[in-house]
């Protein structure tokens, strides 16, 4: 069984960097880190209340935090990395943000139905 409080602490990083960044180059990646966490927020405070969803849905929220936590290191490097690779980091950013961050609003969806 998924422990949801560890989840909230594990992301508590992500959600620091997004508070604490400036206004710069970065919008967009910051601006989907921060749709991203507070959406997987509300899952994980609608699964707190109803703990059969939980297991129904225990497969998904561990992959919607494993997109979560992959879109923020990835966003770390294009930030530390030297610039010859941030082309590099700017596409793998591009596949996170595209194939595996929108299961986190999908996941939403079917929870609040």
């Amino acid at each position: 069984m998924i422990d949801l409080k560890d989840l909230v602490r594990r992301n508590a990083k992500v959600q620091r960097f997004v508070k604490d960044c400036t206004p710069g180059p970065l919008d967009r990646y910051i601006g989907t880190l921060d749709v991203a966490t507070a959406r997987f927020n509300t899952i994980l405070l609608k699964l707190s209340q109803e703990p059969l969803l939980l297991d129904e849905h225990a497969l998904e929220v561990e992959e919607c935090f494993d997109a979560i936590q992959s879109f923020y290191k990835n966003t770390m490097r294009l930030v530390q990395w030297h610039p010859i690779f941030k082309p590099f980091v700017r596409v793998m950013l591009h596949g996170i943000g595209t194939r595996r961050i929108p299961k986190i609003k999908r996941l939403v969806e079917r929870i609040n139905n």
